[in-house]
């Protein structure tokens, strides 16, 4: 990120930025098998890092490392074609880091996007491993795959949303699979001159994690009702604070189809999703005044 800023201040334009991730709303990677009663104390946490720039008046690039609790660290680099009406995205997609077998797993990423320009939009994206066998310990797929729609009001974005995830893992003596499956709406609200950018959020959550050998298969399900807020703060021009939070106001979950316990008090009754992190504007640098 450093070697980034450099080239930032010196020429080019880049946005570069970091986020920290973490929460109590998901089921432990670690785990081998399903649990009866879900405490609410195994945080998640990891760490993102992404930078952007603007290569022409219709190509941008974008791409940085990601940290996700279903599918754990990918990395890309999307390259995208940006004209009035639409956009499209595409490049190369990675799992880094995520067993010690299978240190990189290729894949690709695409985006599209049709809109008129001020009334309405729809967008996709999709992100696979390629390959779609788990032969050996350690071999791992990840998808990602999101769908938006949505229209402009004054001041205010409103979208329908529906994002799904996927990893599966062969472990030493078992297949694991877990998917995220989120249906939303989205209002963005924004005013022209004021340097904060607000999104609430209001959506179902079904998180599933499967554990499948020769001879059986066993599972964890939880259902969520999740309300969520993002703030994108510009504290100057060289600096923006990013903020995310998910809340959880309603849970309930299964193991192989019997309810399981959730915590009634104590520090795991709170079930949430955090990030907060930075951007950093290079445009922005260049023009700051020196002292």
């Amino acid at each position: 990120m450093c070697l980034f800023l450099v080239l930032g201040v010196y020429g080019f334009s880049m946005d570069i930025g970091g986020m920290f991730h973490f929460g109590n709303l998901t089921l432990d990677q670690a785990s081998t098998a399903p649990v009866a009663d879900f405490d609410g104390t195994e945080y998640d946490w990891g760490v993102s890092v992404f930078g952007s720039e603007k290569l022409s008046d219709k190509i941008s690039i974008d791409a940085g490392l990601y940290y996700d609790p279903v599918l754990k660290y990918t990395t890309y680099t999307l390259f995208e074609y940006d004209e009035s009406f639409f956009s499209i995205g595409v490049g190369p997609f990675f799992g880094l880091f995520n067993t010690m077998e299978t240190p990189l797993k290729s894949g690709i990423s695409t985006t599209f996007r049709v809109e008129l320009p001020g009334v309405v939009f729809a967008s996709f994206r999709a992100d696979s491993s390629i390959g779609g066998r788990l032969i050996k310990e350690g071999d791992y797929i990840q998808e990602r795959n999101e769908v938006s729609l949505g229209f402009y009001v004054p001041n205010a974005i409103v979208s329908l949303n529906l994002i799904t995830k996927d990893y599966a893992e062969k472990a030493a003596s078992r297949e694991i699979d877990t998917s995220f499956t989120e249906y939303s709406f989205k209002t963005e609200v924004f005013q022209k001159n004021i340097p904060y950018r607000f999104l609430l959020s209001f959506g179902y959550q079904k998180l599933v994690k499967t554990f499948a050998d020769d001879s059986d298969t066993s599972d964890n399900t939880i259902h969520s009702l999740v309300l969520g807020t993002d703030i994108n703060a510009d504290l100057s021009k060289a600096l923006s604070l990013l903020i995310n939070l998910e809340s959880s106001i309603y849970t309930f979950g299964y193991k192989d189809g019997d309810l399981i316990s959730f915590p009634e008090s104590g520090p795991g009754i709170y079930l949430f999703r955090a990030s907060v992190g930075f951007v950093v504007h290079t445009d922005g640098l260049k023009n700051t005044p020196s002292l």
